[in-house]
């Protein structure tokens, strides 16, 4: 394994931010992964693990640590009974990839989850979702190394502590997944109760996984920005969730309000639905970045926004709506600076 140095990660983020990686290193297994760990030990150096690049906001500055790409490969399907199948994928798989691969074989579980950028390691940290599921509703166990020790882990569901958009992993940046195991199923039950899907699927006589899968994509290609032709991590914030009290305050002042119950006391708001109809903000720029029209908890890179720029405008957008509807709201992506 190769320790690279000077890697400009600009090229390497969907922002299309990030200033020079001092050393850079490609894992491609434990082996590559421990002799980094000793790199990182004999210098102190500070490291992030990069996937996909498609959930983070790089500093424009240069990164005087060491950034691990992970690209650990492989998968393997394991029949458990006659319903359900474990499918075991290393991290550095593309997360898309994987989910085309189970629908190719009738394997459901995965296809509401279609179409999101990123490696299946930024999956499990992010506990990815979309569209009425997320990853942990699929999710057996993670595999990985402790970056301090060197020394391997493996961890079940109920160990990860999995949220909306959070996991232990995410506050815990020792531990380096390599390879995680979902449980698929050979008999779908399909979750199509997401206001989109449901609308374009309830007239169909035969649902399939593969329906949903292209449905998904379509829902996506049409609401959210192409990463590939413009700079964007997709959804920049969580929607917000509320008490139960603050909903019916809130729907008491604006009837239109859509919400979703969360449990017993709390509900998800679509942000979108409050940066358009209460904000103002639909479409609204600054400088080189600004809102997606089409999906304003997106933020976009017109072209040359710095990564302190997008930030600013993140602070504004966060200022009105705190000052609109006394909510704070949180980003979603994660900030290397």
């Amino acid at each position: 394994m190769k320790i690279q140095e000077n890697i400009l990660l600009k090229n390497l983020t969907t922002f299309q931010t990030g200033g020079r990686a001092r050393y850079f290193a490609v894992v491609k297994n434990n082996d590559d992964l421990r002799e980094v760990f000793s790199f990182i030990k004999t210098r102190k150096l500070r490291f992030f693990v990069l996937g996909g690049g498609s959930n983070l906001l790089v500093s424009d500055n240069d990164f005087l640590g060491l950034v691990i790409k992970n690209e650990i490969k492989g998968f393997k399907f394991i029949d458990q009974d006659n319903d359900k199948v474990h499918l075991e994928v290393g991290t550095g798989e593309n997360w898309d990839e994987i989910v085309a691969l189970s629908i190719s074989m009738n394997l459901a579980g995965l296809e509401n989850m279609s179409g999101i950028p990123g490696t299946v390691g930024g999956a499990a940290v992010q506990n990815a979702g979309a569209y009425g599921r997320e990853l942990k509703d699929c999710f057996v166990s993670a595999e990985g190394l402790n970056s301090i020790n060197g020394k391997k882990f493996i961890f079940k569901k109920d160990d990860c502590q999995y949220g909306y958009r959070s996991s232990f992993f995410k506050k815990n940046k020792k531990y380096i997944i390599t390879t995680i195991t979902l449980e698929l199923s050979k008999k779908p039950t399909l979750n199509i109760e997401y206001a989109g899907l449901k609308k374009t699927l309830e007239e169909d006589k035969e649902i399939t996984i593969g329906k949903v899968r292209e449905t998904v994509l379509k829902i996506r290609e049409d609401k959210l920005p192409d990463w590939k032709k413009i700079g964007t991590a997709g959804s920049f914030f969580k929607n917000p969730v509320v008490s139960l009290n603050k909903y019916e305050e809130l729907k008491n002042k604006y009837p239109l309000i859509p919400g979703f119950p969360e449990n017993q006391d709390k509900v998800k708001i679509p942000l979108a639905w409050i940066l358009d109809n209460i904000c103002g903000l639909k479409g609204y720029k600054k400088g080189k970045a600004g809102l997606y029209d089409k999906q304003p908890i997106a933020i976009v890179n017109f072209g040359k926004a710095t990564a302190l720029e997008i930030i600013d405008l993140s602070n504004q957008v966060k200022n009105i709506v705190k000052e609109k509807i006394d909510i704070e709201i949180e980003e979603e992506v994660e900030k290397i600076f």
